[in-house]
């Protein structure tokens, strides 16, 4: 079984979306939407979604595997549409 799960950027300025325990990042512009999937062990786990200052974080509980983003059904990388400069010192 998979959870799946859409996210989108309603707002007007570039939105970050973290994915643990990893820590992967990926970039939502306005007007973006990114669908997350993992895969479950039980019919009843769910994503921890929590919504911060910096953006978004996921992060999928024990009965759930890695969790992936995909946009138009092509899975993204770590780092999608991350703007240049970004975590330097």
């Amino acid at each position: 079984m998979e959870r799946r799960q859409k996210i989108d950027n309603r707002g007007d300025q570039l939105l970050i979306v973290f994915t643990e325990p990893e820590a992967q990042d990926y970039w939502l512009k306005p007007g973006d939407e990114f669908e997350i999937r993992a895969p479950i062990t039980d019919a009843n786990a769910q994503f921890e979604i929590s919504i911060h200052e910096e953006g978004i974080t996921i992060w999928p509980p024990h009965e759930m595997g890695y969790i992936s983003v995909w946009h138009n059904d092509v899975e993204l990388g770590c780092g999608h549409q991350r703007p240049s400069g970004w975590g330097e010192s």
